[in-house]
């Protein structure tokens, strides 16, 4: 379903991106803070914020919100708190669409048992690629529908490894849309300290191992190429 209201508990630079996009998406935005300086600056900024603790009932989520056509971000800092946050949430609201963000492979693996419908990485990839595309309208909202709605799309990172088919490669050699049917985002490049390089600006990048692609598409056929990437699949 649609959901016509949000609620994000944390007040980093992440979540900043996140309810930067959510201005005009949702009717109801409210941001939930453990810290009395996340609490000043999210008021400051002019955002309606509560505090709150990971003992809560959560009373307030239900009588400020349409619980059902709420989407909630756990997006605190720390892992370990998301991943309590997601399960008390969970325990309390059986059909709430939940999204965390996780540090890594093993924190997202934690967050999807802990009841999160989708899970995010903090790198800060969706918000880059989100505000390199704010001029186009039609792709903007596709965008927003696969990283804050329930999508059959979705966005992967994927690591180059040593063995990768990929390594050693120019990114104008692989075709992507044309091999695997997925839209190659962007690229994060190691040597250069996880800088963005969006492939919509037409750079013919050196791939080497470390380096991270960030691709769209349907989850069969990302786990198609990231088989093929890991030399599982050796056949396109």
């Amino acid at each position: 379903m649609k959901h016509h209201c949000a609620a994000i508990f944390g007040y980093n630079e992440y979540s900043k991106q996140i309810l930067k996009q959510l201005k005009g998406s949702y009717r109801n935005i409210g941001v939930f803070v453990i810290s009395d300086a996340e609490f000043l600056e999210a008021q400051e900024d002019g955002y309606s914020v509560e505090k709150f603790d990971l003992s809560d009932n959560w009373e307030e989520i239900e009588v400020r919100f349409d619980v059902d056509s709420l989407i909630v971000f756990c997006a605190l800092t720390d892992d370990a708190e998301n991943v309590f946050l997601t399960i008390s949430l969970r325990a309390t609201f059986e059909k709430l669409f939940i999204i965390a963000l996780a540090q890594d492979n093993e924190s997202m693996m934690k967050m999807k048992s802990a009841g999160a419908d989708k899970v995010m990485p903090i790198l800060q990839i969706a918000a880059n690629v989100i505000a390199d595309i704010l001029g186009k309208p039609i792709m903007t909202q596709v965008l927003h529908d696969v990283l804050y709605e329930d999508s059959d799309l979705t966005i992967m990172e994927m690591e180059i490894g040593a063995n990768s088919p990929i390594n050693g490669q120019y990114l104008h050699d692989i075709h992507f849309k044309r091999d695997f049917d997925l839209i190659l985002l962007a690229i994060v490049d190691q040597e250069q300290g996880t800088t963005f390089s969006f492939a919509s600006k037409g750079q013919n990048h050196h791939i080497d191992e470390g380096d991270i692609l960030v691709l769209m598409g349907y989850k069969d056929k990302l786990q198609r190429l990231k088989k093929w990437n890991a030399g599982v699949d050796a056949c396109k």
